[in-house]
Protein backbone atom coordinates (compact mmCIF):
# COMPACT_ATOMS: atom_id res chain seq x y z
CA UNK A 1 0.00 0.00 0.00
CA UNK A 2 1.30 3.00 -0.94
CA UNK A 3 1.68 5.89 1.39
CA UNK A 4 -0.29 8.93 1.42
CA UNK A 5 1.58 11.99 0.43
CA UNK A 6 1.44 16.21 -0.52
CA UNK A 7 3.73 18.71 -2.04
CA UNK A 8 3.60 22.39 -1.94
CA UNK A 9 5.34 24.50 -4.12
CA UNK A 10 5.30 28.42 -4.26
CA UNK A 11 5.82 30.44 -7.74
CA UNK A 12 7.16 26.85 -9.22
CA UNK A 13 9.77 26.43 -6.41
CA UNK A 14 9.27 23.49 -4.04
CA UNK A 15 8.70 24.26 -0.79
CA UNK A 16 11.33 23.54 1.47
CA UNK A 17 10.86 20.24 4.14
CA UNK A 18 10.68 22.49 6.84
CA UNK A 19 8.28 24.26 5.84
CA UNK A 20 5.72 21.21 5.96
CA UNK A 21 6.39 21.27 10.08
CA UNK A 22 4.11 23.86 10.33
CA UNK A 23 1.06 22.61 7.70
CA UNK A 24 -1.40 21.53 9.49
CA UNK A 25 -3.77 20.68 6.28
CA UNK A 26 -4.26 20.85 2.89
CA UNK A 27 -7.85 20.95 1.36
CA UNK A 28 -8.35 21.43 -2.85
CA UNK A 29 -12.03 21.75 -3.78
CA UNK A 30 -12.01 20.77 -7.57
CA UNK A 31 -15.13 21.27 -9.98
CA UNK A 32 -16.90 24.61 -7.82
CA UNK A 33 -19.02 27.18 -10.06
CA UNK A 34 -16.02 29.35 -9.53
CA UNK A 35 -13.41 27.51 -10.01
CA UNK A 36 -10.73 25.31 -8.01
CA UNK A 37 -10.11 26.43 -4.88
CA UNK A 38 -7.33 25.58 -2.31
CA UNK A 39 -6.84 26.00 1.65
CA UNK A 40 -3.72 25.87 3.48
CA UNK A 41 -3.79 26.18 7.18
CA UNK A 42 -0.30 26.86 8.83
CA UNK A 43 0.43 26.93 12.39
CA UNK A 44 1.35 30.68 13.82
CA UNK A 45 4.04 31.21 15.87
CA UNK A 46 5.33 34.34 17.41
CA UNK A 47 8.83 35.76 17.53
CA UNK A 48 10.83 37.37 20.34
CA UNK A 49 10.18 40.59 18.86
CA UNK A 50 6.33 40.11 19.10
CA UNK A 51 5.81 39.30 15.26
CA UNK A 52 4.52 36.51 13.78
CA UNK A 53 5.46 33.77 11.15
CA UNK A 54 3.87 33.64 7.77
CA UNK A 55 1.88 37.01 8.11
CA UNK A 56 4.49 39.02 6.23
CA UNK A 57 5.68 36.09 4.13
CA UNK A 58 5.57 37.30 0.22
CA UNK A 59 4.80 33.60 -0.77
CA UNK A 60 0.91 34.35 1.16
CA UNK A 61 1.07 38.24 -0.48
CA UNK A 62 -2.22 38.80 -2.62
CA UNK A 63 -1.86 36.55 -5.90
CA UNK A 64 0.92 35.52 -5.52
CA UNK A 65 1.18 32.39 -6.95
CA UNK A 66 0.91 28.39 -5.07
CA UNK A 67 0.17 25.11 -6.08
CA UNK A 68 -0.70 21.95 -4.48
CA UNK A 69 -0.25 18.12 -5.71
CA UNK A 70 -0.94 15.07 -4.01
CA UNK A 71 -1.73 11.16 -4.17
CA UNK A 72 -0.42 8.00 -3.53
CA UNK A 73 3.10 7.32 -4.80
CA UNK A 74 3.31 9.61 -7.97
CA UNK A 75 1.61 12.75 -7.31
CA UNK A 76 -1.33 14.59 -9.46
CA UNK A 77 -0.87 18.09 -9.98
CA UNK A 78 -4.53 18.83 -8.21
CA UNK A 79 -4.26 22.77 -8.02
CA UNK A 80 -2.37 25.84 -9.62
CA UNK A 81 -3.87 29.38 -8.52
CA UNK A 82 -3.15 32.62 -6.73
CA UNK A 83 -3.53 33.43 -3.21
CA UNK A 84 -7.18 35.49 -2.88
CA UNK A 85 -7.19 35.45 0.99
CA UNK A 86 -5.73 35.23 4.15
CA UNK A 87 -7.43 34.54 7.38
CA UNK A 88 -4.91 34.50 10.75
CA UNK A 89 -6.54 33.04 14.19
CA UNK A 90 -4.78 34.65 17.39
CA UNK A 91 -5.72 32.20 20.57
CA UNK A 92 -4.28 32.66 24.27
CA UNK A 93 -2.79 29.96 24.09
CA UNK A 94 0.33 30.70 21.06
CA UNK A 95 0.23 27.01 20.13
CA UNK A 96 -3.23 27.06 19.15
CA UNK A 97 -3.03 30.26 16.57
CA UNK A 98 -2.88 29.34 12.92
CA UNK A 99 -3.70 30.96 9.85
CA UNK A 100 -5.77 30.22 6.27
CA UNK A 101 -4.71 30.69 3.29
CA UNK A 102 -7.18 30.74 0.51
CA UNK A 103 -6.28 30.56 -3.01
CA UNK A 104 -7.87 30.37 -6.44
CA UNK A 105 -7.01 28.87 -9.83
CA UNK A 106 -6.65 31.42 -12.83
CA UNK A 107 -10.60 32.05 -12.66
CA UNK A 108 -9.58 34.53 -9.77
CA UNK A 109 -8.33 36.19 -12.64
CA UNK A 110 -10.89 36.11 -15.01
CA UNK A 111 -13.23 37.36 -12.23
CA UNK A 112 -11.40 40.59 -11.38
CA UNK A 113 -12.96 42.82 -14.00
CA UNK A 114 -16.70 44.04 -15.66
CA UNK A 115 -16.35 44.45 -18.73
CA UNK A 116 -18.40 45.27 -22.23
CA UNK A 117 -17.08 44.77 -24.91
CA UNK A 118 -18.37 43.16 -28.91
CA UNK A 119 -16.99 40.20 -30.66
CA UNK A 120 -18.02 39.84 -34.17
CA UNK A 121 -16.99 37.45 -37.10
CA UNK A 122 -16.24 35.30 -34.42
CA UNK A 123 -17.59 31.24 -33.28
CA UNK A 124 -17.86 31.08 -29.15
CA UNK A 125 -14.99 29.45 -29.32
CA UNK A 126 -13.29 31.50 -31.01
CA UNK A 127 -14.01 33.90 -28.74
CA UNK A 128 -12.95 32.17 -25.46
CA UNK A 129 -9.23 31.24 -27.13
CA UNK A 130 -8.97 34.62 -27.26
CA UNK A 131 -10.54 35.50 -24.15
CA UNK A 132 -8.37 32.85 -21.75
CA UNK A 133 -5.60 33.21 -24.34
CA UNK A 134 -4.81 36.65 -23.22
CA UNK A 135 -3.83 35.61 -19.58
CA UNK A 136 -1.48 33.81 -21.24
CA UNK A 137 -3.16 30.34 -20.44
CA UNK A 138 -3.07 27.67 -22.72
CA UNK A 139 -6.73 26.37 -24.14
CA UNK A 140 -7.85 23.51 -25.20
CA UNK A 141 -11.03 24.27 -26.91
CA UNK A 142 -13.71 21.94 -28.96
CA UNK A 143 -14.63 23.64 -32.14
CA UNK A 144 -18.56 25.26 -32.15
CA UNK A 145 -20.58 26.76 -34.61
CA UNK A 146 -21.87 29.05 -36.26
CA UNK A 147 -19.56 32.19 -36.60
CA UNK A 148 -21.46 35.11 -35.50
CA UNK A 149 -21.09 37.66 -38.64
CA UNK A 150 -21.11 40.85 -37.77
CA UNK A 151 -23.66 42.03 -40.33
CA UNK A 152 -26.72 39.59 -38.52
CA UNK A 153 -26.00 39.04 -34.97
CA UNK A 154 -22.70 40.50 -32.93
CA UNK A 155 -21.47 38.66 -29.51
CA UNK A 156 -22.02 41.61 -26.95
CA UNK A 157 -20.11 40.64 -23.35
CA UNK A 158 -21.23 42.60 -20.50
CA UNK A 159 -19.67 40.67 -17.59
CA UNK A 160 -16.72 39.73 -16.22
CA UNK A 161 -14.53 37.28 -18.20
CA UNK A 162 -15.42 34.24 -16.47
CA UNK A 163 -18.68 35.19 -16.03
CA UNK A 164 -19.23 35.48 -20.04
CA UNK A 165 -17.07 32.02 -20.54
CA UNK A 166 -19.39 30.10 -18.34
CA UNK A 167 -22.13 31.79 -20.08
CA UNK A 168 -20.73 30.74 -23.89
CA UNK A 169 -19.63 27.14 -22.68
CA UNK A 170 -23.22 26.86 -21.11
CA UNK A 171 -25.18 27.30 -24.49
CA UNK A 172 -23.16 25.25 -26.35
CA UNK A 173 -23.30 22.13 -23.53
CA UNK A 174 -19.58 22.24 -22.79
CA UNK A 175 -17.54 22.69 -19.57
CA UNK A 176 -15.42 25.70 -19.35
CA UNK A 177 -12.56 24.44 -16.39
CA UNK A 178 -8.72 25.00 -15.47
CA UNK A 179 -6.13 21.89 -14.83
CA UNK A 180 -2.47 21.74 -14.27
CA UNK A 181 -0.54 19.92 -16.82
CA UNK A 182 1.16 17.52 -14.80
CA UNK A 183 4.27 17.73 -17.41
CA UNK A 184 4.52 21.27 -16.96
CA UNK A 185 2.87 22.02 -13.91
CA UNK A 186 1.20 24.95 -16.03
CA UNK A 187 -2.94 25.86 -16.14
CA UNK A 188 -4.67 24.75 -19.18
CA UNK A 189 -8.03 26.00 -19.80
CA UNK A 190 -10.54 23.45 -20.86
CA UNK A 191 -13.72 24.03 -22.79
CA UNK A 192 -14.89 21.00 -23.70
CA UNK A 193 -17.70 18.81 -23.67
CA UNK A 194 -17.91 15.77 -20.68
CA UNK A 195 -15.56 13.16 -21.11
CA UNK A 196 -17.91 10.32 -21.50
CA UNK A 197 -15.84 7.75 -23.11
CA UNK A 198 -12.56 5.94 -22.33
CA UNK A 199 -11.43 3.86 -19.56
CA UNK A 200 -13.23 5.28 -16.05
CA UNK A 201 -11.26 5.63 -13.25
CA UNK A 202 -10.52 2.87 -10.86
CA UNK A 203 -14.11 1.60 -9.29
CA UNK A 204 -15.62 2.73 -6.33
CA UNK A 205 -16.91 0.00 -3.81
CA UNK A 206 -19.88 0.37 -1.41
CA UNK A 207 -21.47 -2.14 0.77
CA UNK A 208 -18.70 -4.55 0.00
CA UNK A 209 -17.86 -5.60 3.72
CA UNK A 210 -14.18 -5.06 4.41
CA UNK A 211 -13.70 -4.67 0.36
CA UNK A 212 -15.37 -1.42 0.78
CA UNK A 213 -13.31 1.19 -0.35
CA UNK A 214 -16.29 4.18 0.06
CA UNK A 215 -17.55 5.37 3.73
CA UNK A 216 -20.73 7.13 2.84
CA UNK A 217 -22.69 7.06 -1.05
CA UNK A 218 -25.74 8.12 -2.07
CA UNK A 219 -27.99 8.62 -5.33
CA UNK A 220 -30.82 10.87 -5.87
CA UNK A 221 -33.40 10.45 -9.09
CA UNK A 222 -35.55 13.42 -9.75
CA UNK A 223 -38.27 12.69 -12.18
CA UNK A 224 -39.38 16.45 -12.82
CA UNK A 225 -37.36 16.97 -15.45
CA UNK A 226 -37.80 18.52 -19.44
CA UNK A 227 -37.97 15.38 -21.62
CA UNK A 228 -38.24 18.07 -24.88
CA UNK A 229 -36.73 21.11 -25.36
CA UNK A 230 -38.33 23.97 -28.12
CA UNK A 231 -37.06 27.56 -28.70
CA UNK A 232 -38.22 29.78 -31.27
CA UNK A 233 -36.73 33.23 -32.04
CA UNK A 234 -37.06 35.87 -34.85
CA UNK A 235 -34.76 35.26 -38.05
CA UNK A 236 -32.80 38.89 -38.17
CA UNK A 237 -32.23 38.46 -41.74
CA UNK A 238 -35.68 37.37 -43.63
CA UNK A 239 -38.10 38.57 -40.24
CA UNK A 240 -39.59 34.71 -40.14
CA UNK A 241 -39.52 32.44 -37.31
CA UNK A 242 -36.88 30.18 -37.00
CA UNK A 243 -37.48 27.04 -34.27
CA UNK A 244 -35.90 23.77 -33.25
CA UNK A 245 -37.08 21.23 -31.17
CA UNK A 246 -34.93 18.38 -29.14
CA UNK A 247 -36.00 15.41 -27.81
CA UNK A 248 -33.10 13.05 -27.25
CA UNK A 249 -29.78 13.43 -25.68
CA UNK A 250 -26.63 13.75 -27.63
CA UNK A 251 -24.21 12.66 -25.15
CA UNK A 252 -23.63 9.26 -24.62
CA UNK A 253 -25.89 7.62 -21.81
CA UNK A 254 -24.30 6.07 -18.97
CA UNK A 255 -26.60 3.40 -18.32
CA UNK A 256 -29.52 1.46 -20.22
CA UNK A 257 -32.42 4.10 -19.24
CA UNK A 258 -32.92 7.40 -19.58
CA UNK A 259 -35.51 9.96 -17.86
CA UNK A 260 -37.38 9.55 -21.23
CA UNK A 261 -37.54 5.26 -20.94
CA UNK A 262 -38.12 5.57 -17.44
CA UNK A 263 -40.89 8.03 -17.48
CA UNK A 264 -42.48 9.09 -20.94
CA UNK A 265 -45.16 6.50 -20.77
CA UNK A 266 -46.73 7.60 -17.55
CA UNK A 267 -46.30 11.16 -18.23
CA UNK A 268 -48.23 10.14 -21.47
CA UNK A 269 -51.11 8.55 -19.14
CA UNK A 270 -51.47 10.85 -16.44
CA UNK A 271 -51.10 13.96 -18.47
CA UNK A 272 -51.86 15.25 -21.72
CA UNK A 273 -49.61 17.38 -23.82
CA UNK A 274 -50.41 20.47 -25.70
CA UNK A 275 -47.47 19.72 -27.53
CA UNK A 276 -44.72 17.30 -26.02
CA UNK A 277 -44.05 15.58 -22.95
CA UNK A 278 -42.59 17.31 -20.47
CA UNK A 279 -41.29 20.04 -22.75
CA UNK A 280 -39.41 23.37 -21.87
CA UNK A 281 -39.41 26.62 -23.90
CA UNK A 282 -36.36 28.14 -24.26
CA UNK A 283 -35.58 31.92 -25.61
CA UNK A 284 -33.12 32.00 -27.51
CA UNK A 285 -31.43 35.21 -29.00
CA UNK A 286 -32.74 35.95 -32.26
CA UNK A 287 -30.43 34.76 -35.27
CA UNK A 288 -30.41 33.90 -39.04
CA UNK A 289 -28.93 30.47 -38.32
CA UNK A 290 -31.66 27.79 -37.60
CA UNK A 291 -28.10 25.30 -36.72
CA UNK A 292 -27.69 27.80 -33.90
CA UNK A 293 -30.93 27.51 -32.04
CA UNK A 294 -30.87 24.03 -32.58
CA UNK A 295 -27.41 23.96 -30.72
CA UNK A 296 -28.73 25.80 -27.74
CA UNK A 297 -32.05 23.58 -27.34
CA UNK A 298 -29.41 20.63 -27.91
CA UNK A 299 -27.64 22.01 -24.99
CA UNK A 300 -30.21 22.38 -22.75
CA UNK A 301 -32.16 19.33 -23.36
CA UNK A 302 -28.58 17.26 -22.39
CA UNK A 303 -28.22 19.43 -19.39
CA UNK A 304 -31.72 18.44 -18.22
CA UNK A 305 -30.90 14.94 -19.11
CA UNK A 306 -28.76 14.49 -15.72
CA UNK A 307 -31.71 13.35 -13.69
CA UNK A 308 -29.12 11.26 -11.08
CA UNK A 309 -27.16 13.41 -8.56
CA UNK A 310 -24.79 11.02 -6.11
CA UNK A 311 -22.20 12.28 -3.67
CA UNK A 312 -19.94 10.23 -1.37
CA UNK A 313 -16.98 9.86 0.79
CA UNK A 314 -14.12 7.57 -0.14
CA UNK A 315 -11.79 5.10 2.20
CA UNK A 316 -8.62 6.94 0.75
CA UNK A 317 -6.56 4.01 2.78
CA UNK A 318 -8.68 1.54 0.71
CA UNK A 319 -9.26 2.85 -2.73
CA UNK A 320 -5.22 4.07 -2.96
CA UNK A 321 -5.78 6.94 -5.64
CA UNK A 322 -6.79 10.33 -6.05
CA UNK A 323 -10.00 10.65 -7.90
CA UNK A 324 -10.92 13.78 -10.43
CA UNK A 325 -13.55 15.62 -11.56
CA UNK A 326 -14.48 15.41 -15.64
CA UNK A 327 -13.83 12.45 -15.78
CA UNK A 328 -16.06 9.09 -15.16
CA UNK A 329 -16.16 6.29 -12.32
CA UNK A 330 -17.63 2.86 -12.30
CA UNK A 331 -19.30 2.59 -8.57
CA UNK A 332 -20.16 -1.14 -7.47
CA UNK A 333 -22.38 -2.42 -4.75
CA UNK A 334 -25.17 -0.11 -5.22
CA UNK A 335 -27.63 -2.31 -6.83
CA UNK A 336 -28.60 -3.07 -10.83
CA UNK A 337 -30.49 0.67 -10.32
CA UNK A 338 -27.70 2.38 -9.16
CA UNK A 339 -24.16 0.97 -9.76
CA UNK A 340 -22.84 1.24 -12.99
CA UNK A 341 -21.16 4.86 -14.62
CA UNK A 342 -21.44 8.31 -12.92
CA UNK A 343 -19.61 11.17 -14.32
CA UNK A 344 -17.60 12.95 -11.44
CA UNK A 345 -18.48 16.77 -10.86
CA UNK A 346 -16.57 17.68 -7.94
CA UNK A 347 -13.46 16.52 -5.25
CA UNK A 348 -12.77 17.56 -2.27
CA UNK A 349 -9.08 16.39 -0.74
CA UNK A 350 -8.28 17.16 2.51
CA UNK A 351 -4.93 16.03 3.77
CA UNK A 352 -3.03 16.24 6.88
CA UNK A 353 0.89 15.92 7.59
CA UNK A 354 -0.39 12.92 10.08
CA UNK A 355 -1.40 10.68 7.28
CA UNK A 356 -5.44 11.54 7.23
CA UNK A 357 -6.80 11.86 3.40
CA UNK A 358 -10.46 12.70 3.06
CA UNK A 359 -11.75 13.02 -0.59
CA UNK A 360 -15.59 13.69 -0.72
CA UNK A 361 -16.95 14.02 -4.48
CA UNK A 362 -20.03 14.66 -5.66
CA UNK A 363 -21.37 12.96 -9.50
CA UNK A 364 -24.31 12.23 -11.69
CA UNK A 365 -25.88 10.29 -14.89
CA UNK A 366 -28.48 10.31 -17.08
CA UNK A 367 -29.10 7.31 -17.25
CA UNK A 368 -30.22 4.51 -14.47
CA UNK A 369 -28.97 0.60 -14.78
CA UNK A 370 -26.17 -0.98 -16.23
CA UNK A 371 -26.04 -1.72 -19.77
CA UNK A 372 -23.78 -4.37 -19.90
CA UNK A 373 -20.94 -2.20 -21.16
CA UNK A 374 -19.86 -1.54 -18.00
CA UNK A 375 -15.92 -3.27 -16.85
CA UNK A 376 -15.21 -3.76 -12.92
CA UNK A 377 -12.83 -4.71 -11.44
CA UNK A 378 -10.46 -1.65 -12.40
CA UNK A 379 -8.75 -1.01 -8.55
CA UNK A 380 -7.25 -2.99 -6.23
CA UNK A 381 -10.96 -4.72 -5.42
CA UNK A 382 -11.40 -6.67 -8.67
CA UNK A 383 -13.66 -9.18 -7.08
CA UNK A 384 -17.13 -10.65 -8.38
CA UNK A 385 -19.64 -7.53 -7.56
CA UNK A 386 -22.50 -8.74 -5.46
CA UNK A 387 -25.78 -7.36 -5.44
CA UNK A 388 -25.83 -6.27 -9.36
Amino acid sequence: MADKAFEIAFAGTKADPSFYADVKSLSVDEGGEDGTTAQLRLALRRGDDGSWNYLDDDRFAPFAQLSASLGFGELDAVFTGYVTGVEAHFDPDPDQSYVDVSCTDTCALLGLEDKVATWPNLSDGDIVNQIVGGYGVSVQADSTAPVHQDDTTTTVQRATDLQFVQMLAQRNGLEFYFETDKSTGSATAYLKAPALQGTPQPDLAVAFDENSNLRSFGATLTAQRPLNVKTAQVDVSGGSTNEAHVADLSLDKLGASDLAALAAAAIGRLATPKDAAAQLLVLGAPSSDQGELQQQAQAVRDEAGWFIEASGEINSDAYQHVLRPHRVVLVKGAGTQYSGKYYVTRVTHTITPQGTYSQAFQARRNARDLDGSESFGASSLALAVPGL
